[in-house]
């Protein structure tokens, strides 16, 4: 057992008091003999100061907040180990293209990121995730976790708007390093979604590179391009020469080099970015198991029961007590 506040045991010797206060009630006799020697009163005050005593022992300890023992249970279930890195690039809150004959705005990116892929998480109840945001540099979001409310307020921060700025590079390196406090469950992924790619220097290349195959990470890339975006599925793309191809091509190919599992997607509306997070869906349950802990148990709310109980007991006593009597 574990105190959260062990100073407050600083207050124990309170649980004296009610033995070291006399009352200051009592009867007027003109004289003492006609006054019965009265054994049960004794014994009565000598209870209630005893219950008085434990009411102050019981609200002293429930301040100190007694804590049992935490648990750890083995959790199998169908998913993976999965860091989000989200694009927080201003460029995130442009609008779909949308249909331009509609007249009707398409939904904008980030609005949309954050819909479905809340989704996608309510949908893998057994996942342990982790969410990172990236501009001009990584922004951490939360660990790898199964807690839902934690993953939840970190996609809502991760689809908020920055700055002008995608250092992909650097929000890679901030994913890779969350698989490094966890244990692996058999299977793990990182799900980068942007609408642009920057440029990453050889350093962090070689570096994500290396990581991403010691760790035996998959990678997932959706691009959330516009139509007038280069796509990276072209077939005319082979006419570039290495090393002056468009940023996204050459991201796309830096990734097909890493000996990995990796799968790129495009997606220029919500339904095409619905379809690449629900086949990513199905790629990814496998069985997994892992450990999580249960708190142990608080005593403190068992020690407040007991303060009422006795401050019942006390009021019960106080209206049950004779306050004059007469002699005939």
């Amino acid at each position: 057992m574990s105190l959260l506040n062990p100073w407050a045991l600083l207050l124990l010797p309170i649980m004296f008091i009610p033995f070291w206060l006399k009352s200051s009630q009592g009867q007027m006799y003109s004289w003492l003999d006609i006054a019965p020697h009265d054994r049960v009163s004794e014994i009565a005050n000598l209870v209630l100061k005893i219950i008085t005593s434990l009411l102050l022992t019981s609200i002293v300890i429930a301040l100190a907040s007694p804590q049992g023992p935490d648990q750890k249970i083995i959790k199998i279930g169908k998913g993976a180990q999965t860091v989000m890195v989200i694009d927080r690039s201003v460029s995130m809150d442009h609008p779909f293209a949308g249909d331009a004959t509609s007249g009707v705005t398409a939904e904008i990116k980030s609005a949309a990121a954050r819909r479905l892929i809340t989704k996608f998480i309510d949908s893998r109840p057994d996942d342990m995730m982790g969410v990172v945001g990236f501009t001009n540099s990584a922004l951490y979001g939360v660990k790898i976790t199964t807690n839902r409310d934690a993953i939840h307020a970190a996609i809502n921060a991760a689809t908020s708007s920055a700055l002008n700025q995608t250092n992909i590079g650097s929000g890679l390196t901030q994913a890779v390093s969350l698989f490094d406090n966890i244990e692996n469950s058999g299977s793990r992924a990182i799900i980068l979604l942007s609408d642009g790619a920057g440029k990453i220097s050889p350093r962090v290349k070689q570096k994500i590179k290396e990581s991403l195959k010691i760790r035996n990470l998959s990678l997932y890339w959706i691009v959330l391009r516009e139509p007038d975006d280069i796509s990276i599925f072209s077939t005319s793309n082979s006419k570039f020469k290495e090393g002056s191809e468009p940023a996204p091509i050459e991201l796309d190919n830096f990734f097909k080099s890493l000996q990995i599992k990796y799968k790129a997607y495009e997606a220029d509306n919500p339904n095409a970015l619905q379809s690449a997070i629900q086949d990513i869906n199905v790629r990814e349950k496998k069985k997994i198991q892992y450990s999580i802990s249960i708190p142990g148990h608080d005593y403190s709310v068992d020690f407040i029961v007991i303060a009422l109980i006795l401050s019942i007991l006390i009021l019960i006593a106080k209206n049950l007590r004779v306050h004059s009597w007469q002699v005939e």
